[in-house]
């Protein structure tokens, strides 16, 4: 009775785990928690009223993927980025996306097609009302749809690993873009359609261009 007990009691703590670690990492994409953050386990197991165990067990989770960087005698940190590691993150989503391009093209499932249209219509009436933030957000969420659309279950948790750093400096959604944000909502129409081509090397291309920002002289990193 007791050894069941305890595996009921590993249960729930890994299960609150899970939800502490969902729940931080979302902080983390979202900016709520900052580059850089101090993330105290007492302050935040006070904050998610629950205790320091699961917190310590979900922060050990992110700092294995990357999120959060554990500094010897001094604690957890949310992980800050040099201007060298979000080139490079740049370069790995160039790469990540092409992948998912070749993958996803001709394989969309209608749910998965009309969420991304969607999401495009959003853009436009995003930038209607000239809030970048929203817009911003839902061009984060096209380019994971796409990654998921792949049907690849890895291709997800690498761009979980590099979000972040790609939202640190505005890789995505750029508030210093000079163009029309109603063409950046277009790009993503035609990534769309390159999916719906069956072609799947130029639909890599396409993905490879864009998330590089060289499809166009004076594209940069609105995409």
């Amino acid at each position: 009775m007791t050894d069941a007990l305890s595996a009921v009691t590993e249960l729930k703590r890994g299960l609150l785990s899970d939800q502490i670690y969902e729940l931080v990492k979302t902080m983390i994409k979202d900016g709520s928690l900052a580059p850089g953050e101090q993330l105290v386990e007492s302050q935040l197991a006070r904050r998610l009223q629950v205790s320091q165990a699961p917190v310590r067990d979900a922060l050990k989770q992110l700092a294995h993927e990357g999120l959060v960087t554990h500094v010897r005698h001094q604690g957890n940190f949310v992980t800050s980025y040099t201007d060298e590691e979000v080139a490079q993150a740049k370069v790995a989503r160039a790469e990540l996306e092409s992948i998912a391009g070749r993958l996803a093209c001709g394989a969309l499932d209608a749910g998965t097609h009309q969420r991304l249209e969607d999401l495009i219509a959003q853009m436009h009436a995003a930038a209607d009302a000239k809030d970048l933030g929203v817009f911003r957000e839902l061009d984060f969420a096209f380019h994971r749809g796409v990654i998921e659309g792949s049907g690849n279950v890895y291709l997800p948790r690498m761009w979980d690993i590099i979000e972040p750093s790609l939202r640190s400096l505005h890789v995505l959604g750029d508030p210093s873009f000079p163009g029309d944000w109603h063409d950046v909502a277009e790009w993503h129409r035609s990534l769309l359609e390159a999916l719906d081509a069956g072609d799947p090397d130029a639909a890599a291309q396409l993905f490879h261009a864009h998330a590089a920002g060289t499809l166009l002289p004076d594209e940069s990193e609105g995409a």
